[in-house]
């Protein structure tokens, strides 16, 4: 499965909501979120798409297919651009990429439920964990995982439908607690510190 590379630059709507879509982007480099607007202009983040990801996911099986969201480009991007054919019979051949769609939708899950949370603490610990399962690195210790995409406040804010102003506050209390750590934009966090805050258990495995 092969198609033409195509350059995005952060801050680019690459598919519009309702938009006709008749291929498939399978992304290279960066980070790509998906988001719908609510009444009132509010942005709500579906989820978040990084290197080896496809999308747009909901219109991978369609013959006559439309967005449900926006795709907008949070980094600098490069994404093959891929026949909805041609991804067809690489889902036949390959069961990795039916994989991955999968893990595309249970993120997704994942997401909305960190959306969900009544507290903007509790939408930044949800989101952090996340991306840390999302695009995470183990690091030495058990539980330390490192946030691959290097993320702004006001990033991580976007994502979480907040101020950055709020994001800072909430941030600094999950810093405090030891559960979060950051360096020139690089998030890692300790998945159990993490797990323990937002009153519940998930692992990376």
């Amino acid at each position: 499965m092969s198609g033409r590379l195509r350059p995005i630059k952060k801050g680019q709507i690459i598919l519009y909501q309702g938009e006709a879509a008749w291929q498939i982007h399978r992304l290279e480099t960066g980070l790509v979120r998906a988001y719908s607007i609510l009444p009132g202009g509010y942005e709500f983040n579906i989820a978040l798409f990084g290197p080896g990801d496809f999308f747009p996911a909901e219109v991978m099986h369609e013959s006559a297919p439309a967005t449900l969201f926006y795709y907008e480009a949070m980094t600098d991007c490069h994404a093959e651009i891929i026949s909805q054919a041609d991804f067809a019979a690489s889902q036949a051949a390959d069961p990795n990429v039916a994989a991955s769609t999968a893990k595309r939708y249970v993120g997704a899950l994942l997401h909305i439920n960190a959306m969900g949370q009544a507290t903007a603490y509790h939408k930044i610990g949800h989101t952090l964990r996340y991306l840390a399962m999302r695009f995470g690195q183990p690091l030495t210790g058990p539980g330390f995982v490192r946030i691959e995409p290097r993320l702004t406040q006001q990033d991580l804010a976007n994502l979480c439908g907040i101020s950055r102003e709020t994001a800072s506050v909430e941030l600094g209390k999950l810093k405090e607690s030891g559960a979060v750590t950051e360096k020139s934009k690089q998030y890692s966090v300790h998945m159990p510190s993490l797990n323990k805050l937002m009153g519940d258990n998930i692992t990376l495995e």
